[in-house]
């Protein structure tokens, strides 16, 4: 039987350029960005991602100090759905004025870097995008200070006088983030795999599937991190800006191989997998598998040459599984 590829297809992405001029005392300054090709929208999650925070509810929890853990486990094992999930975190907190939680959520910090972060993508071209889970009292507030262009959240619903009812509006379902992706690259009019990911919990990993570039960000959960194709593992929003905007000619190669069998496409992913684990700095290498198909995905920030050079040993470790494969 023939061990080898029956076919395969690559893309390489570069970074293309916006320009844009600043004026610095009395000298024009010309200032050169590159994004990566391709790329038009970068998607962020809020909590310990923006903010320096794991939880916006459980921020509100704190404050008057109560838990609601017991309930967390129930929704995550499908014995109640999101929408009373999040009921019941709200009626913990006995029907307070709107403007107490606004007070709580005031406190909750920037992520390091988020305003030289957003800033920098902005100008870059970049469109941006908050999806989160948490309490859009929050969100809103971050929407504005970073001049977000579009922002996803859950909503608090009070009556005339301000008070909560205890109900809340689903805006964001934490087990179906994709969704909210979906609508948005609808809205924005890009496509989901124009779109980079950023997220920090095993559920930003629907947000990953299908995006253009998923970045994970001081995720705890290896899950998490082996999902996204980047993990950022310091809390500073600064470190994803390499990867996404760039003066050198930062690239990204995909590269898809096809088998006859779902077993020597696995055997392929497992051959390459420890040059994919002591990549140097600067690039990355991931594979996965899809049935008969084996996946890579290659980033450099090191300019073409080292990518060219990376998809190079790359292509020589699959001849040489293929070839072991061929005679074992």
């Amino acid at each position: 039987m023939n061990k080898k590829c029956t076919s395969f297809y690559y893309k390489i992405s570069h970074f293309s350029k916006n320009k844009i001029r600043v004026n610095k005392g009395k000298s024009r300054v010309k200032v050169v960005l590159r994004r990566l090709a391709g790329m038009e929208m970068i998607v962020f999650d809020l909590d310990g991602v923006l903010v320096n925070i794991e939880s916006s509810w459980q921020a509100v929890h704190k404050a008057f100090g109560v838990d609601n853990e017991e309930n967390f486990r129930k929704c995550v094992h499908s014995q109640i759905d999101f929408k009373e999930f999040m009921r019941s975190d709200i009626r913990l907190w006995n029907g307070p004025n709107i403007s107490r939680i606004k007070q709580i959520l005031e406190e909750a910090p920037l992520m390091k870097g988020a305003q030289e972060t957003i800033s920098t993508l902005q100008k870059a071209g970049y469109k941006t995008a908050i999806i989160s889970s948490g309490i859009s009292v929050l969100a809103d507030r971050i929407k504005n200070e970073l001049k977000i262009d579009y922002c996803f959240s859950n909503k608090l619903l009070t009556d005339d006088s301000g008070l909560l009812t205890g109900e809340g509006e689903e805006v964001v379902n934490l087990f179906n983030k994709d969704k909210v992706l979906r609508d948005l690259t609808s809205t924005a009019e890009v496509r989901v795999e124009q779109c980079v990911v950023i997220g920090d919990s095993r559920f930003d990993i629907s947000l990953f599937n299908g995006a253009g570039l998923s970045i994970a960000f001081n995720a705890k959960e290896k899950s998490t991190r082996d999902a996204a194709d980047l993990s950022i593992c310091e809390k500073d929003l600064t470190l994803i800006l390499p990867w996404l905007v760039n003066e050198d000619e930062t690239a990204l190669a995909e590269i898809v191989f096809n088998y006859d069998d779902e077993n020597e496409a696995e055997a392929i992913v497992k051959a390459v997998e420890p040059d994919n684990k002591s990549s140097p700095p600067g690039l990355i290498v991931k594979t996965t598998r899809k049935r008969r198909s084996v996946y890579t995905r290659v980033f450099s920030t090191k300019g073409v040459e080292t990518l060219l050079a990376t998809l190079d040993d790359l292509f020589s470790c699959i001849k040489v599984a293929e070839n072991v494969l061929e005679t074992g």
